[in-house]
């Protein structure tokens, strides 16, 4: 993977990176039914990284129990690793106050490993033709080695690079819950909400201007720029073969953002950002033609304070991410 630097007749300047690496990997699963309500898939995986001195196995198992017809119950256990690679996510820099800041792997960094635990519940009102449905998942994720960027630092020649270490390790744990409702075969109508706290185990550096001559020291244990609370809701109308409608309503909670230029870990508000299009069905012979129109969140919700310029810190970004906009399309099948 190699980054270049080019001027604006396409020369390299220099290269800024150059590395690469290998991953293979092979992956059984096997899925096993002793009796008609349990079924159970066990699988795992294998993977040789050119950047791990040993193989890594990750085992993996699923068990799904139909108590009855309109219950299930589903546990699972699974695990995974991430090997210390030079990402492609990386070479994708950041700027601050005009100037490049990239990501170093510090020395001896040694790969994540995640296992996760997940237990499930789906219901329905009906086998056949549900009015009601509605399913949970609670779930845990612990994460050992846990990589984590530090705070901007100056190198010996002005530049700024941020290192990725290992942390302790962290926790990702939360439940989620769906439910649908059809009161009629023209209206459909869904809503889900989900809570997960993704922590370290213990507090992290994310900003230290102190060798620079200031005074400002931040750490924190939670994860930036990922809310606790996420919710979706959607009503989907149908009266005819010939006209679809809908409405959706997406909520994100307030999140933790580090704002580098300001020094500042910035607690942001909520956001429920609306959208919202309607589609006429035309049948032309036998070809179908679709005609939509609709907007995209309506009211406008995003950032306020997002940062512009040469001199933007451009890794403060949280919120939704596009601005309110309108749309019309056609779409011909033939």
């Amino acid at each position: 993977m190699v980054d270049l630097n080019r001027n604006f007749l396409g020369s390299t300047l220099r290269t800024t990176s150059d590395s690469s690496f290998r991953n293979t990997g092979i992956y059984v699963q096997d899925e096993w039914s002793a009796i008609q309500s349990l079924n159970v898939v066990m699988g795992g995986r294998l993977d040789r990284s050119s950047e791990l001195d040993d193989p890594v196995f990750s085992p993996r198992i699923a068990v799904a129990i139909e108590a009855s017809k309109t219950l299930k119950f589903r546990v699972g256990f699974s695990t995974g690793f991430r090997a210390p690679e030079v990402f492609s996510e990386d070479l994708h820099i950041d700027t601050l106050g005009a100037d490049q800041v990239r990501i170093r792997n510090t020395q001896g960094l040694s790969e994540e490993r995640a296992i996760t635990g997940k237990v499930g519940v789906d219901w329905r009102s009906s086998a056949l033709a549900p009015r009601w449905t509605f399913d949970a998942t609670l779930s845990r994720t612990d994460v050992n080695d846990t990589f984590v960027l530090g705070e901007i630092l100056n190198d010996g020649d002005g530049s700024l690079f941020q290192e990725r270490a290992n942390a302790a390790g962290s926790l990702i744990e939360g439940v989620e819950f769906n439910l649908g409702f059809q009161p009629a075969t023209t209206l459909r109508l869904t809503a889900g909400v989900a809570y997960y706290r993704s922590r370290y185990d213990e507090a992290e550096v994310i900003f230290d201007n102190t060798p620079d001559g200031g005074s400002t020291v931040i750490a924190t244990r939670d994860y930036l720029e990922i809310p606790n609370w996420t919710g979706l809701a959607q009503a989907v109308w149908s009266p005819s073969e010939r006209f679809d409608a809908f409405l959706g309503l997406k909520y994100a909670g307030a999140l933790d953002a580090l704002n580098n230029n300001a020094g500042t870990l910035n607690r942001t508000r909520d956001f429920w950002v609306v959208d919202l299009g309607f589609t006429r069905h035309f049948q032309i012979g036998t070809r179908h033609l679709d005609l939509s129109l609709g907007a995209k969140n309506l009211f406008d919700q995003r950032q306020r304070d997002l940062e512009a310029g040469a001199n933007r810190d451009s890794d403060y970004v949280y919120g939704p991410r596009f601005a309110r906009s309108f749309y019309a399309s056609l779409r011909y099948e033939f």
